[in-house]
């Protein structure tokens, strides 16, 4: 072989007084913070005509079935009363039996005549006449309207 000479010069990289280039650290994993959704807002649109109508319809429903209750009242009430209506006639006819079964006619006119009554036939009548009150004068819808106009401006 061939000698070398026994001097080598170490050449190391000195940067000197040189400003560095500096390298930016690459992280060995990136970390991703989570993304922030906005929330949709829930919006309701409601029509207040629409709203006011279901509003009456219920009303109304309601009504309608208080009128019912009412009606299948009165009903009720219709047939008590018309029972209770025969149960009275029945009770009428009874007691109309027995009034006239109680007293005598003869009796009744011995006592009246007795007590100071006097027969219908010996009665004297007087007989009133009265004398007719003038109907007020009706005027005519036009006399009214003049009559009317004469005592305004008068």
């Amino acid at each position: 072989m061939s000698n070398k000479p026994d001097i080598q010069y170490i050449q190391f990289y000195t940067a000197g007084s040189a400003a560095q280039k500096i390298a930016p650290a690459v992280p060995l994993k990136t970390l991703r913070m989570p993304k922030v959704r906005k929330h949709k807002k829930i919006v309701l649109h409601i029509d207040p005509v629409a709203t006011f109508g279901i509003m009456m319809c219920a009303v109304v429903l309601i009504f309608m079935f208080v009128g019912l209750g009412q009606l299948n009242t009165a009903r009720q009430q219709t047939t008590q009363m018309a029972e209770y209506v025969e149960t009275l006639q029945s009770k009428q006819t009874a007691l109309e039996a027995t009034y006239e079964a109680g007293y005598d006619l003869e009796t009744v006119e011995k006592t009246a005549l007795a007590l100071g009554m006097v027969p219908r036939e010996q009665v004297r009548r007087v007989a009133i006449t009265v004398p007719s009150v003038e109907a007020p004068i009706q005027l005519s819808v036009w006399e009214r309207f003049s009559t009317f106009l004469t005592g305004l401006f008068a």
